[in-house]
């Protein structure tokens, strides 16, 4: 079955879901659950148990929030059947006498609006679809309106406090860092800057979850990226950059503890964990031990490039007279593949000491058990990796015309599109803003559709090359803006980029950003002399991993 596209989903179906996803999710883990537990499930829920079994059929083959979503016949969930001037009365005496201090009872609430509508000659709805109205409200709303802001903290806020974590994905920490080396641009070697990483940590077993590295400052899409990274299996990834070795991670993780960034907030962000049935815990301000998992690997992962050349180190003590763009050797793809090696090859075979054994060791005992502790068993793989990318993609609403789908001034086409022309609905549209050549069109019957250019000619770019050709284009003087307008004066800045790239470290840092999207960010490794101060020159065929020495302690 297709999931549905997340933003469209109505917010009392999303709320009944949610209410329902903690419960079924348990049942649905639980390989000896009784009948007696559904129907004290199905109590708790105000179902039948029936429909309980039901739920549970559903999530355990799909397990997304989405499988929870009422599916009634007829009218859609939270459709009102209801005339419009009886929902205003009902909205309004929830708002004025039962979301107050005075908490009234459920039987005032009705029989109130019960009286206002058979006082204006309308019908009176009964219990049933008033409650059902007072059920779409957010719970947290409705116990601060009526006991309080401490104490729907108390109840709903998250328990960031606890960083328990007993077994494997129960609890993943992510962050940034600009790390501490220059990176140099492929084709000239000349230096750019410092790259940022984006950094996973499972907390119960130490490993790293996943990572992404780029050029660009931290955003919602570097978020979603390591998450996704973290999510799928890493085979195909290692491949790709010729790392031969084991790394076990992947699965779902069932919550994520961030810090109040704003990339961290999004709400792409928020409704795909939804989606997933992924908890998001913020870092309360100025409380940085909560985060000491993932800023003390950050803090190793650095101390370990500080044996790279273009290091910048941590402080300036420790940087002396060295100059870093002097010394700097290594493009951002070959930091990406020391980074793998460095993670899969050393980090998760080395004693932590933190757990008394290896990161991977804790995974797999985590997984599989040890005759002492019960494993959580193999985590269910992502059905479809393609999706759950798009669930954390930002988001746009665009009509369907006869020359395609327009966004960002440029113009988009698929084959289906024909059927669709005149659509009166403004359609989901996501779109990674590192490559603009593809988008993600969201269609009447549910599923994501690419879309590529119109004009086909058209080379890949990024959102940040377009806002650049846009100021310009302005800076210029032009009013209106058009497709052919942004592309050539891309094309230009390209071409100067290219000229002044063995002088101007903007230019190279911009060329570097273009490659990655051509390439499509995840380039193979490109063996270069500059890796022999990272890869120690071997005739026995081993990985450069097996070359590296051991680290004294991972924190």
């Amino acid at each position: 079955m297709t999931a549905p596209e997340l933003t469209k989903v109505p917010e009392a179906a999303w709320e009944e879901a949610r209410r329902c996803l903690p419960v079924i999710r348990r049942l649905a883990e639980s390989s000896d659950r009784t009948r007696a537990e559904v129907k004290a499930a199905a109590a708790e829920l105000g179902y039948g148990p029936t429909h309980v079994y039901s739920l549970i059929r559903s999530y355990t083959a799909d397990p997304r929030l989405t499988s929870l979503l009422p599916s009634k016949r007829g009218r859609a969930f939270g459709y009102s059947k209801l005339d419009s001037e009886v929902e205003a009365i009902i909205n309004d005496v929830i708002d004025s006498l039962y979301l107050t201090r005075q908490k009234p009872k459920i039987v005032d609430l009705v029989a109130e609006v019960q009286r206002r509508c058979i006082a204006r000659g309308l019908e009176a709805p009964g219990r049933k679809g008033v409650t059902a109205r007072l059920r779409a409200r957010p719970a947290q709303e409705v116990v601060a309106k009526r006991e309080g802001r401490k104490a729907a903290r108390d109840r709903y806020a998250p328990a960031i406090g606890s960083l328990e974590a007993h077994w494997p994905l129960s609890l993943i920490q992510i962050d940034h860092t600009l790390v501490d080396v220059i990176v140099v641009d492929s084709e000239t070697r000349a230096p750019i800057q410092r790259p940022w990483l984006t950094l996973a940590i499972d907390v119960c077993t130490r490993c790293v979850a996943g990572f992404h590295l780029s050029l660009e400052p931290p955003s919602a899409t570097s978020v979603a990226l390591c998450l996704a990274h973290a999510a799928l299996g890493k085979e195909s990834w290692l491949a790709e950059r010729g790392i031969d070795a084991v790394w076990p991670v992947r699965g779902v993780p069932e919550r994520l503890h961030l810090d109040n960034a704003k990339e961290f907030r999004s709400e792409a962000l928020k409704r795909g964990c939804e989606q997933y049935g992924i908890a998001i815990d913020h870092r309360p301000v100025r409380t940085p031990h909560y985060g000491g998992h993932i800023e003390r690997l950050i803090g190793t992962m650095m101390g370990k490039v500080h044996l790279l050349p273009g290091t910048t180190f941590s402080n300036i003590r420790e940087k002396g007279d060295l100059n870093p763009e002097k010394s700097a050797a290594m493009t951002l793809d070959e930091v990406e593949r020391w980074l793998g090696h460095a993670i899969a090859g050393v980090y998760h075979r080395d004693l932590h000491r933190g757990i008394g054994m290896t990161p991977v060791a804790a995974w797999e005992r985590g997984i599989a058990g040890d005759g002492r502790t019960l494993g959580r068993g193999e985590p269910t793989p992502v059905a479809d990796p393609r999706r759950f990318l798009i669930d954390f993609l930002p988001i746009e609403r665009r009509l369907v015309r006869r020359e395609g789908v327009s966004l960002h001034s440029i113009h988009y086409w698929a084959d289906m599109l024909a059927a669709w022309v005149g659509h009166p609905e403004r359609m989901i549209v996501r779109y990674d803003p590192r490559d603009l050549s593809r988008i993600h069109l969201l269609g009447p019957d549910g599923a994501y559709y690419d879309l590529s250019y119109r004009d086909l000619r058209r080379p890949p770019i990024s959102l940040w090359e377009h806002r650049l050709a846009l100021k310009r284009l302005r800076e210029d003087g032009r009013a209106q803006v058009d497709e052919a307008a942004i592309f050539r004066t891309i094309e230009i800045m390209r071409g100067i980029a290219d000229e002044a790239v063995r002088a101007s470290k903007t230019a190279r840092r911009q060329r570097e950003r273009r490659l990655r999207v051509i390439q499509g960010g995840s380039n193979a490794p490109v063996v270069s002399a500059a890796q022999s101060s990272i890869e120690a020159e071997s005739l026995d065929g081993r990985q450069p991993h097996e070359n590296m020495l051991p680290f004294e302690e991972w924190g």
